[in-house]
């Protein structure tokens, strides 16, 4: 059970944010648990294809530093979601996100070996820059050399 003072402060921290990040916050974590069902129901390429089948928003698109706090926003909704929240399904749910803000990027996959294991990460990049990582994620997994589309897997 979570005490009184950790939800007051989790409240206070809610409300010092933007409206558009404390907007993302609240629909990512209602839309983590679908993208992830929807990405395990239909596959990488199906469930992209059907997410990109909606036009970029024609609004101004955001700025590095904005689509970057909507990066924060969706990891910490997976923080707090119920079920699995994984690289994939956040970055996904980030992509498409940013679509609605007028924002295009890119969904990024890179893979590294950890002893014998080969190990797949995903993240988001605007511009080429990293939303919702680190600045040196491309370093530290060898990335494809080009977006990851639907078309790819064809």
């Amino acid at each position: 059970m979570i005490a009184v003072p950790e939800i007051s402060r989790y409240v206070s921290i809610y409300r010092a944010l933007p409206a558009r990040e404390q907007m993302v916050l609240l629909a990512s974590l209602a839309l983590l648990p679908l993208f992830w069902l929807g990405l395990r129901l239909a596959g990488l390429r199906r469930f992209q294809a059907w997410l990109d089948r909606s036009p970029v928003a024609q609004r101004t698109p955001l700025t590095q530093a904005e689509a970057a706090a909507l990066g924060v926003a969706v990891n910490r909704a997976a923080n707090h979601v119920l079920g699995p929240a994984t690289c994939l399904t956040r970055s996904l749910l980030l992509r498409w996100l940013l679509c609605r803000y007028g924002t295009i990027s890119d969904l990024c996959i890179g893979v590294r070996f950890e002893g014998n294991e080969l190990v797949a990460h995903a993240w988001v990049e605007k511009d080429g820059i990293p939303v919702n990582d680190s600045l040196d994620v491309a370093t530290r997994f060898a990335a494809f050399d080009q977006p990851v589309l639907p078309k790819m897997f064809l």
